[in-house]
């Protein structure tokens, strides 16, 4: 194959760059890369080559007399500023209508210092997605994802995440590290998992390198599979877009400057990627919403074709949760709702079931009187109001809590003997027939799901 002469001098740059030396100053934690670290280094060389203003270099917070060149920890005293640091491209202000869409964030460790406040302000600031980083290698795990996930669903934001890969030749244990990872913090199977492909070297078969990945998610049950890597990468074959799929690919390119001072180079950027899932077009974005980001550069990206998004349009999980104290089992579909239910006593079960957004509605009433509190839903608007006459309460103003529409069953069944909890519902067919031989009555399907 032949390649053209800036792709060809990009592969000699990222191949080199395990031979590059390692200085204090410029490294980032030899086990903890952030998205895109490569991909700098490869995109500076790149702009250099043609006199053009070089993207910031990431480097990792430094612990002041504690850190070496091969451990980096973020502390609390070190601004993550400092994760980017150049005096050659300047800074990128979200509120410029120049620039792409500010569709995606990603965020890793180095992003310690993110609050609700910040991931709210994202929210308004137009960001859709948060992809988080949750591991590295076969042993990394992001300490801070789990409050991360936990604040961007909070928000209102679709939460990503990410396996940074460190060596090739292991793919299969890497990517097993992060399934197992993601189950343990209960992401469900439909949440979008992203290969980051930018590890320094191009001796490997990349895109035989990505079908393990994807075929080892996929027999943990995951399926919303990713790719991250640079433009060049896809445009020298190193990953081959005919075989992972093109709209499945999340391309980084980084054009010098603004689409004011650079227009031609963003217009051409902008149309080029745009073939494929996603663009990453800068490191150095700066949200305005809170002081927290205003002094800070974030990863931003244009999401083309809705990639991050695991659910098609119109369809949300089902939260299901369980108080052990009353034995009943509750279900929602409001994040904040869990997350405050967590908070005094209950226990996180995962994703009942995905619901959509139309078609019959199902209505959820709570009853007061029972011990410890006890909701009831149905299809049956009737039924509802003849319970709340009796005194039980409408749950969600009335309004439906849910909507029947979909293929699979969801089955309910009834315990005569239970003060709270008496209905559990369930698209498990051997939960329902387990039930119904421990003495539960009244086994039927509730209605419809996704």
């Amino acid at each position: 194959m032949k390649l053209k002469k800036r792709y060809l001098f990009s592969l000699l740059i990222i191949t080199g760059l395990f031979a590059l030396p390692a200085h204090a100053d410029d490294t980032v934690s030899q086990v903890d890369h952030p998205m895109g670290y490569y991909i700098q280094q490869e995109q500076k060389a790149i702009l250099a080559q043609e006199n053009l203003p070089a993207p910031q270099p990431q480097i990792a917070p430094l612990t002041p007399e504690t850190e070496t060149e091969d451990t980096v920890t973020p502390t609390n005293s070190t601004s993550s500023s400092d994760v980017h640091i150049s005096a050659l491209a300047s800074t990128l202000n979200a509120n410029d209508t120049s620039l792409p869409r500010r569709d995606v964030v990603d965020i890793a460790s180095y992003q310690y210092w993110m609050n609700q406040a910040d991931f709210n302000a994202l929210k308004s600031a137009g960001v859709k997605t948060v992809v988080v980083k949750l591991t590295e290698g076969e042993t990394y795990v992001n300490p801070s994802a789990k409050s991360q996930i936990n604040m961007a669903k909070s928000a209102g934001l679709t939460v990503a995440t990410y396996h940074f890969v460190s060596n090739p030749t292991r793919i299969q244990y890497e990517a097993a590290h992060y399934a197992q990872v993601a189950k343990s913090l209960g992401l469900p199977n439909t949440t979008v998992m992203i290969e980051d492909a930018e590890a320094p070297s191009t001796a490997y078969n990349w895109t035989n390198v990505s079908v393990v990945f994807k075929n080892t998610m996929a027999s943990y049950g995951f399926h919303n599979i990713r790719y991250y890597a640079s433009q060049s990468w896809i445009n020298s074959g190193v990953m081959n877009t005919s075989t992972l799929g093109a709209k499945n690919m999340w391309i980084a390119q980084y054009p010098p400057g603004t689409p004011s001072t650079y227009a031609a180079m963003w217009k051409n950027s902008n149309t080029t990627n745009s073939a494929y899932g996603a663009w990453q077009y800068t490191s150095q974005m700066r949200y305005q919403g809170t002081t927290n980001l205003k002094n800070n550069d974030l990863d931003t990206s244009i999401d083309y074709n809705n990639i991050f998004k695991g659910l098609p349009a119109g369809q949300s999980e089902v939260y299901r949760l369980y108080n052990r104290y009353t034995g009943e089992h509750f279900y929602t579909k409001s994040y904040t709702e869990r997350t405050h239910l967590l908070s005094v006593g209950w226990q996180d079960e995962g994703i009942g079931w995905i619901t959509s957004s139309s078609g019959t509605p199902v209505y959820r009433v709570y009853n007061p009187y029972a011990s410890g509190g006890d909701h009831y839903y149905t299809t049956s608007k009737y039924e509802a109001q003849q319970l709340v006459k009796k005194g039980w309460r409408w749950d969600n103003n009335g309004a439906p809590a849910f909507y029947s529409n979909g293929s699979k069953n969801l089955y309910v069944a009834y315990n005569p003997n239970a003060k709270s909890g008496a209905h559990n519902y369930t698209t498990s067919a051997y939960e329902q027939n387990t039930l119904l031989k421990k003495g539960w009555k009244y086994g039927a399907v509730a209605w419809k799901v996704n």
